[in-house]
Formats: C-alpha cells, sequence, structure tokens
C-alpha cells in the first residue's frame, strides 16, 4: 500500500499528469458532455397525445428503397457524392467506369436506362454549393428488385465511392429510413429516461460515451512518460538494484496509473451531476449514476490502455507506442458506430444519446463482456510487462543503439 501511494503521489504531481487532467476535463466533458446539455436537454413533461415527436429510424421497406434511391439518383445527375470515409467529410465525383456502374446499378432498381434524359423532366427543389436537389417521384423499387437485393445493391454503390457514404450498411437505416414518432413511442422513451433511468443513468451514458472516446487517447502521454521517468533520470540502475520484486513495483505503478487516469472522470462525474440538476429536479435523479458507469464503463478501458501501453513500452520505444495507440484511437473512436450496437472485442462503447435505454438494455450482455474482456486484457498484458521489466531488470533484454535513439527522452 505503500508503495502504491508513493507512486500514486509521483504521478499526480507530475507535469504530464496536469496536462492529461487538463485535456480530459476540457475534451471529454466541456467541449462535448457540458456544451451538449445546454443546447439539447430533453423536457420531463410527459408527451400528450396529438404532439410532434421527432423522428426515429422505421422498419419501412417502401420508403427507404425510395428515399435512398432517389438520394442516388440526385448524387448520379449531379456528379457529387458525400462520404465519410476516415470520419472526415470527402468529396467524390466519379468518371468513366465508376460512373457507368452507378448508373447500372440505378437501372437495375428502377429501371431507368437513359438517366440524363430522366433527369431533364424533374423539377429543381433547391440548391446549395452547386448541387441541385431534384424531386423525384415515387420509384417503385421493390417492383424491380428484392430488399435483400436492394441493400447488396447499395453496398455495391458504397464500395464504388470508397466507403463511408449514407449508402453504407451501417448508414443506410439511418440516413433513409425515419418515420415519425408515435404518441406510445414517444411515451415509452420518456418512461425509460425518467422512471426507468431515473434521469441520470440515460445521461451517464451519454457521459461515458464522450470520456470513452478520451480515455483510449489520452492515457498513452501520461503512460509513455511516466515510465521512462526512470531512465530521464538515470534512476533506472538502481531501481534494478533494489530487492523489491518485480510483479510488486510492476502492479503498483499499474494501479498508481489507472487512478490517476479515473481522477478527472470523478471529478467531472460531480460537475455531470450539477450540469443535470440545472435543467431537471434533483429529487428525480439518481445521484450515483455518473460514479456508478464511470466505474462499469470507462475503468475497464482505463484498465486496458494502461496494461496494453505499459507492454508496448516495455518492447518499443515511446513514440512508436504514441503512434500506435493514436491509430488505435482512430480507427476505435472515429470510424466506429455511434450506437449501441457495439461488439464484444469493441474498445470504444458509443452510445451518443441520453435516450435509448431499451437499445442500450437490449445489448447489455455484450456490454459486460465487453467491459470483462478488456479488463482481464489489461491486466494480462500488465503480467506480460512483468515478465518483460525483469528481462530487462537481469540484464538479459536491452535497447538497441536505434530504439534508444527513437525514444521519447530522445526525440
Amino acid at each position: 500500500m505503500m508503495l502504491y501511494v508513493k507512486e500514486l503521489r509521483r504521478v499526480v504531481f507530475s507535469k504530464i499528469f496536469i496536462l492529461f487532467f487538463a485535456a480530459e476535463v476540457f475534451f471529454a466533458f466541456f467541449t462535448q458532455f457540458w456544451h451538449d446539455m445546454g443546447l439539447s436537454y430533453k423536457s420531463y413533461d410527459p408527451p400528450v397525445p396529438g404532439g410532434d415527436y421527432g423522428m426515429m429510424v422505421v422498419d419501412d421497406p417502401p420508403t427507404l428503397t425510395q428515399e435512398a434511391t432517389a438520394s442516388l439518383i440526385n448524387d448520379y445527375i449531379n456528379n457529387k457524392y458525400t462520404t465519410y470515409p476516415y470520419g472526415f467529410i470527402h468529396t467524390v465525383h466519379l468518371k468513366g467506369t465508376d460512373k457507368d456502374k452507378i448508373a447500372a446499378i440505378l437501372n437495375k432498381l428502377t429501371g431507368i436506362t437513359d438517366l440524363d434524359k430522366y433527369a431533364s423532366g424533374l423539377k429543381v427543389e433547391c440548391s446549395y454549393d452547386d448541387y441541385n436537389q431534384y424531386v423525384v417521384p415515387e420509384l417503385g423499387v421493390l417492383d424491380n428488385v428484392s430488399i435483400d437485393d436492394f441493400h447488396a445493391l447499395m453496398t455495391e454503390a458504397d464500395n464504388i465511392l470508397g466507403g463511408g457514404s449514407v449508402y453504407s450498411p451501417d448508414e443506410i437505416m439511418v440516413n433513409f429510413s425515419l418515420g415519425p414518432m408515435t404518441y406510445e413511442e414517444a411515451l415509452a422513451e420518456y418512461n425509460g429516461l425518467i422512471n426507468d433511468d431515473r434521469i441520470t443513468n440515460g445521461y451517464a451514458r451519454l457521459f461515458c460515451d464522450y470520456h470513452g472516446i478520451f480515455m483510449v487517447l489520452l492515457p498513452v502521454f501520461l503512460i509513455t512518460v511516466y515510465l521512462s521517468s526512470d531512465r530521464r533520470s538515470k534512476m533506472q540502475q538502481l531501481i534494478f538494484s533494489r530487492r523489491i520484486s518485480s510483479v510488486k513495483l510492476v502492479m503498483a505503478r499499474f494501479a498508481a496509473l489507472v487512478t490517476a487516469e479515473m481522477l478527472p472522470v470523478i471529478f467531472t462525474a460531480f460537475l455531470a451531476n450539477v450540469r443535470v440538476a440545472q435543467y431537471y429536479d434533483p429529487a428525480m435523479m439518481d445521484p450515483f449514476a455518473m460514479f456508478k458507469y464511470s466505474f462499469i464503463w470507462i475503468l475497464p478501458t482505463a484498465v486496458a490502455v494502461t496494461g496494453i501501453d505499459m507492454l508496448l513500452t516495455g518492447l518499443i520505444p515511446a513514440v512508436a507506442v504514441v503512434i500506435i495507440q493514436f491509430g488505435v484511437w482512430f480507427m476505435t473512436a472515429v470510424m466506429g458506430s455511434m450506437s449501441s450496437d457495439f461488439g464484444v472485442f469493441d474498445l470504444v462503447i458509443r452510445h451518443n444519446t441520453e435516450m435509448d435505454r431499451k437499445g442500450f438494455m437490449d445489448n447489455i450482455n455484450v456490454f459486460a463482456q465487453n467491459r470483462l474482456f478488456f479488463t482481464a486484457l489489461g491486466l494480462v498484458c500488465t503480467l506480460m510487462y512483468v515478465f518483460v521489466w525483469n528481462l530487462r531488470r537481469e540484464g538479459r533484454l536491452g535497447e538497441s543503439k536505434l530504439l534508444s535513439k527513437m525514444s521519447l527522452h530522445k526525440s
């Protein structure tokens, strides 16, 4: 315990921890959760019959096929396709065989053979950024293809565009199969947030959604700088000569790092309660929800990231660890789904709304398996780091001159 306290004190009083704490609080909380609460908080007044309750994804094949095909026709006529292949906007202009392939897909969907002639008879609804939005009449897509063939053709179109388009399997329903929410559905959403989630459980999921994104990336800087501090201060050989066991020292450092990484989460969980209480009656709230979700949602991420980064730091230069972690963050957080459709092996779990309790609870078993898997992975990686650290301590595993030059303290 004394060793853990000593290591924790070393971490939290370091300059890199101050930067980490400030970055986590600013990026994960103030620019995301705090900001969103000010823009789009939901009233807890129950819905009334006959009101406008917004839109939701519906399983309506005729709507999906009509809207998606009409959109693809518009994109083809304008030859301007908006995609997000790597999480950033990219405009695609097709030519040659790729343009012909889209025309062939539209021909299969609609039976239209001359799209240019077809376009001449359409009325322009509006124009923006050199893009003419045409009014496309009912196409009767399902008269030409089955719904399965429709999805296959739209996936083919997405592949031609390079991926990340509104026609991709992950996005097509959200973009083109929307319908008005009914009173019964709105009431179920209301009851889910107010009665089942007691408001703060719903907002806690949104809170953890934002923190989970940055918990994958930011700790790598804290971990690599902290673990390389002994080498920079030329204390490594002195530590190697101490009688303390490798397991005890490594586990103390691991626990100290995980604790330090959770401090800004716990701090902002308190602020999140205050923020939600500005809009909702505190008597209706679950005061422990933010903290409960922080431990079951974010702590396993911190454990996994810490264990993995400690192991990598023991094997390769710190700069390389940062690059690898940035790649993992980009692939899992930036390019991942923002809904509850996560898998057992998804490091970042997204649920970018305070609503949709049912969607989250339907996937609760996968959530539990996911968090247990990454907790175990972090602990296994830490034990592997013990083995690596012990080899270095015994002089049986050293750094090459090339790796030394690439290390963070040499860069």
